[in-house]
């Protein structure tokens, strides 16, 4: 059995990897916008040259976009330090329960 402080350590690493992934030219942040030719409800890492742009087709998706754009690469990446600190703290007074279940989603395991 995996102890909880290597489930969050083994979390934080693949969450930090995939926001790392994630990152184009050192761009973190996404937002929510617009195509300029369609009016397409879109996410970008850069209003005049993204790199990330990941398009809604339906209007009633904003929403949708808005917390894709939330969780975005930057926002990976200060998840994986809390992940990192949590484990530190589960091998000192027990893990958080709910840094804990974070981590196992972030690993598709229900353990």
């Amino acid at each position: 059995m995996t102890s909880p402080a290597a489930t969050l350590r083994t979390a934080a690493d693949k969450l930090r990897t995939l926001a790392n992934a994630a990152t184009y030219e050192d761009r973190t942040t996404w937002t929510p916008g617009h195509t300029k030719g369609s009016l397409s409800a879109v996410i970008l890492d850069h209003p005049e040259r993204p790199g990330v742009l990941i398009e809604t087709w339906a209007s009633h998706l904003e929403d949708v976009n808005a917390y894709i754009a939330t969780m975005d690469p930057a926002l990976g990446l200060v998840i994986a330090d809390w992940l990192n600190s949590a484990a530190e703290d589960a091998e000192q007074t027990g893990a958080n329960p709910h840094a804990l279940n974070v981590a196992r989603q972030i690993l598709g395991s229900a353990q």
